[in-house]
């Protein structure tokens, strides 16, 4: 009875500091109480254990990360995305990127481990698996239980690694379920870590947007907005040394090219 009174008391507290928020943004003039709040929780505990997430990962607003999983830095978890450790670890070590609408989990008997600099393409699901370094696993491809991926290696997009395969380190794989193609070339082994790194880029982009309040984008918002008016009224001044650009209305004194200064009032020779 207590714990049922309890419950229904916090909601009407929460109800209520919500219809007061909602009031002060209308007294301020902000739009703040328009932003759309879901009950989705990212970080999830499971029987007892809960996921350890380095501070500078991203994980997707709608992306779930549940039980004992542990990631490293720089990983990014992109939208839609399940890490689920419910019965055994997994394992994601730094400037790893898994993308959107994948499914990593571990297995009854096996966990899942994936090294750092790997890229997982969107639409992947990975099973109890061990993924090393450097490694490219293509767009809707499934990695099953027991399945290793040696480092610097490449899983071509729609593949099937079968349970208990092992792809060794330097060669393409595809098909289903998966063969060897053939030995990577050099070129293709160094474009592993550019590809995770620019990975790690899109992440931070993405964490940096999706960490911004509503008020923050609406601002960032109106701001480009009227840039962009600006932009349309720039108006070229043709200068006796060449074409020169006055920048956007009030925008005060430009250098161009060395010699020449550009004032609101037009171009004079120094």
């Amino acid at each position: 009875m207590l714990n049922h009174f309890s419950r229904g008391f916090g909601f009407a507290c929460r109800e209520a500091a919500f219809q007061l928020d909602r009031i002060g943004c209308i007294f301020q003039g902000t739009n703040t109480h328009k932003e759309r709040v879901t009950s989705w929780r990212r970080v999830n505990p499971f029987g007892g254990r809960t996921p350890y997430v380095n501070h500078d990962c991203f994980v997707a607003p709608n992306a779930n990360v549940i039980g004992a999983a542990h990631l490293g830095s720089k990983v990014g978890v992109f939208y839609q995305t399940v890490i689920r450790a419910d019965s055994r670890d997994v394992s994601i070590a730094a400037n790893t990127t898994i993308q959107d609408r994948c499914v990593v989990r571990c297995s009854p008997g096996s966990s899942c481990t994936i090294g750092s600099h790997v890229t997982i393409e969107p639409g992947c699901t990975i099973t109890g698996a061990s993924i090393a370094d450097d490694v490219f696993v293509g767009a809707g491809s499934v990695v099953m239980d027991g399945a290793r991926i040696e480092s610097q290696s490449i899983v071509a997009p729609g593949s099937v690694v079968q349970k208990f395969m092992v792809i060794p380190s330097g060669e393409l794989w595809a098909g289903v379920p998966c063969e060897k193609v053939r030995d990577l070339t050099e070129e293709e082994i160094t474009s592993l870590r550019s590809s995770a790194l620019h990975g790690v880029g899109l992440s931070e982009a993405h964490k940096d947007t999706t960490e911004k309040s509503f008020t923050d984008s609406e601002e960032e918002r109106i701001v480009m907005e009227n840039w962009a008016s600006l932009e349309s009224k720039r108006t070229p001044i043709r200068a006796p040394y060449g074409q020169f650009d006055a920048g956007p209305v009030g925008s005060g004194t430009h250098m161009n090219i060395p010699g020449q200064i550009m004032t609101g009032q037009g171009t004079r020779v120094i």
